[in-house]
């Protein structure tokens, strides 16, 4: 009789106690590791969209450059960190072309047309330098510095600071 009793008895309040602390901590630990994978998500979405305008400012300004005719040295200004380059083009329409850095932003200016803002409105850009190398029996050649980095609030702490550096020649 005895023994039928304590089969019976089943789960204590200590024990069902127990196991709910023992499942609550488990589940914790697992939104927690959750939740940290979906940020590192979110900023690497992030960081990658503002390398992709990166490059796009970057192919921008390498084919304005490769199509131009000549670079405009009135109006470009080079070793600064905020230059601006100005191209001759062989289409009055788009002469002269005009690549520059205003407010934290990367515009493209082509013609008597207005400014097109090509930056992305999740970063801003803290540099653009243009440098201008002329050699004999070359066309002229500018390297461009752009570094950027992002403007949400989750990432500006992160020290992401991205960074482009190219060279591109007028064809002749």
């Amino acid at each position: 009789m005895i023994k039928h009793i304590l089969k019976n008895r089943g789960f204590t309040l200590m024990e069902i106690l127990l196991y709910m602390v023992i499942v609550t901590v488990m589940l914790f630990t697992i939104m927690n590791f959750a939740l940290q994978v979906l940020t590192v998500n979110t900023q690497s979405v992030n960081i990658q969209e503002i390398q992709t305008n990166i490059d796009y400012i970057g192919n921008k300004i390498s084919s304005s450059t490769q199509t131009a005719s000549s670079i405009d040295n009135g109006n470009s200004i080079f070793d600064n960190d905020t230059g601006k380059l100005s191209l001759n083009m062989a289409d009055a329409g788009k002469s002269p072309t005009m690549i520059y850095l205003e407010s934290s932003a990367v515009y493209l200016k082509e013609g008597s047309s207005s400014a097109t803002k090509i930056s992305s409105d999740s970063m801003k850009c803290t540099q653009l330098k243009f440098i201008k190398i002329t050699q004999t029996k070359i066309p002229d050649m500018v390297t461009f510095d752009m570094q950027c980095e992002p403007l949400r609030s989750d990432l500006a702490g992160t020290g992401q600071i991205l960074k482009i550096h190219s060279s591109v020649s007028l064809r002749k």
